[in-house]
């Protein structure tokens, strides 16, 4: 049995292949637009861990939020846990805006870090309760902006991962659907 035969019942002419492969081309470059806007918040992620300037802080509340009752553009409700956080940078180094004080030539800042959200309540409140016991944090802050991120923050808080896992599948797919395409049309 040779290749034809088994790629027949799928792409029986070149035409139905070449449709198949400019369609899942398509869909291929849809998905590298995701995949490369999922690559930079991992990069600069990953720039700021490694290059921002760390201070001590401490959590000054734990909130679960949901966008019940916001208008959005989807009709499912989203939950996430945010991190009010006081810390301490030396003088006119807060980027924040929002300052509470300073001695001895240090200022208090006071941001907030979000986590990344989910459709579940039950995994925000979960977050919420597992993620930081320790109300004393190390913060990185952005010199040149008011972001501030929190030093050791579970990567799977950080990440789509159910988007990193769609995308995986996405690619598997339409990739295997360009690859039989163009095997049908070579050979």
């Amino acid at each position: 049995m040779n290749q034809r035969d088994v790629l027949a019942p799928f792409v029986p002419t070149a035409g139905s292949a070449r449709l198949l492969r400019n369609v899942t081309a398509v869909f291929l470059a849809v998905g590298l637009l995701a995949a490369a806007r999922m690559a930079w918040d991992v990069a600069t992620d990953l720039y700021a861990r490694q290059f921002w300037p760390h201070a001590s802080g401490e959590l000054t509340s734990i909130s679960e939020q949901t966008s019940a009752g916001v208008a959005r553009a989807t009709r499912r409700t989203r939950y996430w846990v945010q991190f009010d956080v006081r810390y301490v940078v030396p003088a006119g180094r807060c980027s924040t805006e929002v300052t509470d004080g300073g001695e001895r030539g240090l200022g208090a800042c006071i941001g907030t870090v979000r986590t990344r959200s989910t459709q579940s309540a039950h995994s925000a409140g979960r977050w919420m309760r597992e993620t930081f016991q320790e109300r004393a944090v190390e913060v990185l802050y952005d010199p040149a902006g008011s972001e501030i991120k929190i030093v050791g923050e579970p990567v799977w808080l950080r990440y789509q991962w159910d988007m990193i896992g769609a995308l995986t599948i996405w690619f598997v797919v339409f990739g295997g659907g360009f690859a039989v395409s163009q095997r049908r049309l070579s050979g």
